[in-house]
């Protein structure tokens, strides 16, 4: 990482060659480079607006052992997985594709002016299917992840729904330089968060109706999507909330113990800073939550525990704030196995189509 893009390189095992990628608004390039003083040799000739790597779906580039070709693996908004063969001599050979519905289309790469003047990215998808005037707000994790220019499935059927989605990269995130990453730590928490409810009055320059904007996110997305409707209430009109943190507070309480030290560095010490933690957190504002929300857990999560989402649901449930709550006992941290992804996600629709009625 540097100050403005993250970089990579996996050099060939008979040290001639290196494979440099480059992170630039969610998209990863590759070239190939000489080893022995990094001079670019060529672009490998991948399609544009994709990922060749820095992705979890997307695995590092690997070199056969003797450095005569490489395995890549390439994806995209419209183009699911597919492994590449590429020779340093210029061959690229895909392995195997998959055919796609003609309508998708690449998302719009945008910015986003926030309260502080800071340009939020965002990618714009736009509905493959009648408009419905509805928007779908979809937040990465981590909180240090990134949104990429990958193959999502649930993006491409939001999308298939009729809403249109937009996905940022708010503060914090990976991939836009050391600044932009560091801009929510600890006692910016919140700030990230102020970065929804400017992408929410932006809305209307790209036809959106911000009375009919709804959040998604998992994960760390599940935190925000729970911080956008309990600290901005008057917003949001849904969310779906995934493996989300409701409590910073009971969150490290209650996660794995290497869990807690990596993401006190991030969030906040419960020893010294718990009182800004407990006012971060969406369940210190449950009271003021009113948008119907959807929940997903799975019962074994190690990172964020199932008390995360049974204390926000019985909460709301408790005020007759509509909540619905699915938990996976064969799940851990997010939706692994392709029948609960079935199940869960169908009723996620199914509950957006009910409240944005």
């Amino acid at each position: 990482m540097d100050d403005a893009r993250d970089l990579a390189a996996w050099p060939s095992p008979d040290g001639v060659h290196q494979l440099v990628g480059v992170l630039e608004d969610g998209e990863v390039a590759l070239a190939l480079h000489r080893l022995e003083d990094g001079a670019l040799i060529a672009p490998v000739g991948l399609p544009a607006g994709g990922c060749a790597a820095l992705t979890m779906m997307t695995p590092d580039p690997i070199w056969s052992a003797d450095g005569s070709f490489a395995a890549i693996t390439y994806n995209s908004p419209v183009t699911p997985p597919t492994v590449y063969r590429y020779v340093p001599n210029g061959e690229l050979t895909a392995i195997a594709q998959v055919e796609v519905p003609a309508e998708l289309q690449h998302p719009e790469s945008l910015r986003v002016p926030s309260f502080d003047g800071e340009q939020v990215p965002v990618f714009v998808f736009r509905p493959t299917a009648p408009k419905l005037g509805s928007t779908v707000v979809h937040v990465h994790g981590g909180p240090e992840g990134a949104a990429m220019r990958i193959w999502s499935p649930i993006i491409s059927s939001l999308a298939g729904e009729g809403h249109t989605v937009v996905v940022p990269n708010v503060r914090g995130s990976a991939g836009y330089g050391k600044r932009w990453y560091s801009l929510d730590d600890r006692q910016l928490r919140l700030d990230s968060v102020k970065d929804l409810a400017a992408i929410n009055a932006w809305l209307p320059t790209i036809d959106g109706d911000p009375k009919r904007a709804v959040l998604w996110g998992g994960s760390y997305g599940g935190y925000m999507v729970l911080a956008g409707v309990a600290f901005q209430p008057d917003l949001w009109a849904a969310g779906v909330d995934i493996v989300g943190i409701a409590s910073l507070v009971t969150f490290l309480e209650n996660t794995s113990d290497y869990r807690r030290a990596m993401r006190e560095r991030e969030y906040g010490y419960l020893a010294t800073d718990r009182e800004f933690l407990e006012s971060a957190s969406p369940l210190s504002r449950v009271d003021d939550i009113r948008a119907p929300l959807f929940v997903i857990h799975g019962a074994n999560d190690p990172r964020v525990p199932l008390s995360e989402a049974e204390q926000i649901t019985e909460a709301l449930t408790n005020r007759g704030v509509p909540c619905q709550l699915l938990v996976y006992p064969d799940e851990g941290h997010g939706l692994a196995k392709l029948a609960n992804r079935l199940d869960a996600y169908p009723q996620a629709f199914s509950f957006l189509r009910d409240h944005l009625a």
